[in-house]
C-alpha cells in the first residue's frame, strides 16, 4: 500500500495541535499529575535527598547517592515513556481509549518504545561527537584574538560558535526525531510501522515539520520560562538548580504546576499526532512478506 503525503500546512498543523491541547485540557491535567506524582512522592519521602545534597557538598558523594540517582532517573526519564504513550493515545484515539483495563500492553509498548529509541539515541551520540569535534577543530585552528576564551571566560567568537553548534545539534536531532515519530506514534496505539517507512512517508515535509515544531513550541516554551522565572523571583524556587527555602517546596511546586511544566512535551505529542494523521499513517498497512 502506497500513500503519497501532501504538503503540510504549517499554521494549520500548529492550530490543530493547540486545538488538541485545549479540547483535552482536563485529560491533560490528569496525565500531567500522573507524570509528576512519582517524582513528588520520591522527593517528599527523602529518596532524592542524596542527589539534592550533591550541589552543596565539595568533598565526596553522599551516602546512598547511586540509589537516589537511579530513583531520579526512574521517576523522570523512564517514567516519561508510559506518560508519552498516554498523551499519544489521547490525541490519536480520543479519551475513550486513553486508559485500558489491562496494564500489560502499556508496559510492553513502553519497552518497545525504549528499544526503538536506542537507534535515536545512537544518532544523538554520533551527531554530538561529530559537531563537538568540528567545534573544537575550529577553536584550535583559529588564531583570532576573539577566540582567547578559557573554561570560565569565553571569547566573542566562541559564544557565536557554541550558539551555532547548539542550533545545529537541536535542528538535526529534531529532524531525526520528527522523521521517525510516525513509527513511535504507531507503537503507542498498538500498530506496527517501520522506522524506514516513517522516514519515507515524511520525506516531503521535513522542513515544514521542523518549522511547525519551532513556531508552535515558542508559546508553550515561553510560558514555562516565565513560570520558572516567577517561581525563582517571588518564591526563591530554582527548579533547574533544585534549590528552595524548604527543599520540599521543589516537589510541591512540580506537582502543583505539572500541567504547565509538561505543556511543551504534551504539545510535541499533539503535533506529532497531527503529522501522523496528515501523512496517512492511520490508513497505512505494512505489506506482508
Amino acid at each position: 500500500m502506497t500513500i503519497e503525503c501532501t504538503k503540510l500546512c504549517i499554521l494549520s498543523a500548529t492550530r490543530q495541535a493547540y486545538g488538541c491541547l485545549w479540547h483535552y485540557k482536563f485529560q491533560h491535567m490528569i496525565i500531567a499529575i500522573i507524570a509528576a506524582l512519582p517524582f513528588f512522592i520520591a522527593g517528599l519521602t527523602g529518596y532524592l535527598d542524596p542527589v539534592s545534597a550533591v550541589a552543596s557538598t565539595t568533598e565526596k558523594m553522599p551516602d546512598g547517592f547511586n540509589l537516589s540517582f537511579a530513583i531520579l532517573v526512574a521517576t523522570t526519564f523512564l517514567w516519561a515513556i508510559p506518560v508519552i504513550i498516554l498523551w499519544q493515545r489521547l490525541y490519536l484515539l480520543g479519551p475513550e481509549h486513553l486508559i485500558r483495563k489491562k496494564v500489560w500492553p502499556l508496559m510492553t509498548r513502553s519497552l518497545r518504545l525504549i528499544y526503538h529509541s536506542m537507534i535515536f539515541f545512537g544518532l544523538i551520540l554520533i551527531a554530538a561527537v561529530a559537531i563537538t569535534w568540528g567545534l573544537l577543530y575550529l577553536r584550535v585552528i583559529s588564531s583570532s584574538e576573539k577566540m582567547i576564551g578559557t573554561i570560565t571566560q569565553m571569547g566573542e567568537v566562541e559564544y557565536i560558535l557554541y550558539i551555532l553548534a547548539f542550533v545545529i545539534i537541536l535542528s538535526f536531532l529534531l529532524i531525526i526525531a520528527l522523521r521517525f515519530s510516525m513509527a513511535f506514534s504507531s507503537l503507542t496505539i498498538g500498530k506496527s510501522l517501520r522506522l524506514t517507512t516513517s522516514w519515507r512517508m515524511t520525506r516531503k515535509n521535513t522542513f515544514r515539520m521542523l518549522l511547525a515544531t519551532f513556531i508552535g513550541s515558542l508559546p508553550v516554551g515561553s510560558a514555562v520560562i516565565i513560570l520558572l522565572w516567577a517561581a525563582n523571583h517571588y518564591f526563591h524556587i530554582d527548579l533547574l538548580a533544585g534549590t528552595a527555602p524548604n527543599p520540599d517546596m521543589v516537589y510541591i511546586f512540580v506537582l502543583l504546576f505539572s500541567p504547565m511544566l509538561t505543556l511543551p512535551l504534551a504539545f510535541l505529542c499533539a503535533l506529532t499526532s497531527t503529522f501522523y494523521r496528515h501523512c496517512g499513517c492511520a490508513e497505512y498497512r505494512e505489506p506482508t512478506p
